[in-house]
């Protein structure tokens, strides 16, 4: 009898079943002005001389959480954590924790459960049909350490053994069977990472943030140009005449609301190219966080004739750029360059409308983001798994379902290196 595909593969894999059984799952905007008066009775858990009080709103937060948060991180902060609650993916809950000592707010930590299936996340094992619920220290949508913040008297010590902790309380309070901390940067949180690996949690690299350090004398976008070797300067301009085909123009917020469906198809269309997506935007994410944001969120429109063809956007994060979700028809990237023109262009906005000194263009597509200027920054994400034998299993196990990561050692350097 001849054998299925799912039949001929999985038998070619021989931690399949262990993981089939073991991993199974156990399963109007308001800005931050307007929460005056909002904030309800939390839970309180006693965590040694520590209080953690558990939120399941942003609306609900203290205000002491933006001043833990800190004006440069955006995605930790309760405009943000609102705007993406109105529109939270399917098979996704959050929860918030403030840590206090004796009534005072020294550490926060923004958490969200997702119900990981690898058939959702990895199109190449769409057959693959298991699943975790994952407790994620961060935000699963974004690249970078946007998990927690503790006020600068808390030692990094004390920070390591409190975090754990937390997480290991709110695993089981929130019926979790894995710890995902999420996007550490190896110069950072070292103490953090130590104590999470003494710990028993696994490290694991997947591919870099790729950021561009604004130079003091970029001021426009031609100046970032005449920066560059004549070679990325050349293929700069030469993506803006093959752009000049589309109609460009910055979208406003009755535009969202108009383009809404097309945007959500276009964005689909690029994450169903992508190797790897741990969670699915919903439609409508876009005007919430202009909503929220105003002037700071730039979206940037591309037309052909009347036809949405495609879009980029950029997020202000104190002096960072953070480049973000973007989508358009494969049809047109060749012809008119369109996902080059797009990096470029969320390049200008930083410089230009933000004056940023950081412009962050997130991982993936490694190779095109170092043409023009991008730089890696590697991460770590760590991960525990609450069942003993599965844990001894994870290095195997997210070896084998890791997405290839691409060479560092093809990378450009625009800027007189190459």
């Amino acid at each position: 009898m001849i054998k299925t595909t799912m039949e001929r593969l999985t038998s070619r894999c021989p931690i399949y079943d262990t993981v089939q059984q073991l991993l199974h799952s156990e399963c109007g905007i308001r800005s931050a002005e307007e929460y005056a008066g909002t904030e309800k009775k939390a839970v309180v858990l006693d965590i040694g001389k520590y209080q953690a009080r558990i939120y399941r709103s942003a609306l609900e937060l203290p205000a002491e959480w933006d001043k833990l948060a800190g004006g440069g991180r955006v995605f930790l902060s309760r405009n943000y954590l609102l705007a993406w609650e109105e529109a939270l993916p399917g098979r996704m809950q959050i929860a918030y924790v403030v840590m206090e000592h004796l009534g005072k707010a020294l550490g926060i930590a923004a958490l969200q459960v997702i119900d990981f299936r690898v058939s959702d996340a990895l199109p190449r094992w769409s057959w693959l049909n298991v699943g975790v619920r994952v407790l994620v220290c961060g935000a699963a949508q974004v690249s970078g350490p946007f998990g927690f913040a503790f006020a600068p008297e808390i030692k990094a010590e004390e920070q390591s053994h409190l975090l754990q902790h937390v997480l290991e309380r709110m695993r089981k309070r929130l019926n979790a069977r894995a710890i995902l901390v999420k996007d550490l940067p190896a110069s950072a949180h070292q103490v953090l990472q130590s104590g999470l690996g003494a710990k028993g949690y696994v490290p694991f690299h997947f591919e870099p943030n790729m950021i561009v350090e604004v130079d003091p004398g970029w001021h426009t976008q031609e100046d970032f140009l005449e920066a560059m070797t004549s070679k990325y300067r050349v293929r700069a301009r030469r993506a803006f005449r093959k752009g000049e085909s589309l109609g460009c123009r910055s979208l406003t917020l009755a535009d969202l609301y108009g383009y809404q469906e097309r945007m959500h198809e276009l964005y689909s269309a690029v994450a169903d190219r992508a190797d790897f997506s741990l969670v699915r935007l919903q439609p409508g994410y876009f005007s919430r966080l202009k909503s929220a944001f105003g002037a700071s969120f730039k979206v940037i429109g591309y037309f052909d004739g009347d036809e949405l063809v495609g879009f980029c956007s950029v997020l202000r994060s104190g002096g960072t750029a953070e480049v973000h979700f973007l989508g358009f028809d494969e049809a047109y990237n060749e012809s008119a360059q369109l996902y080059l023109n797009m990096l470029l262009a969320c390049i200008r906005t930083g410089i230009e409308d933000f004056g940023s000194r950081q412009i962050v263009l997130g991982r993936t597509a490694t190779v095109i983001k170092s043409s023009v200027g991008g730089c890696p920054e590697p991460q770590k994400v760590w991960l525990k798994h609450a069942n003993p034998f599965v844990q001894t299993l994870l290095p195997r196990i997210v070896a084998f379902l890791q997405p290839p990561a691409e060479n560092m050692q093809v990378l450009r350097h625009p800027f007189g290196t190459d």
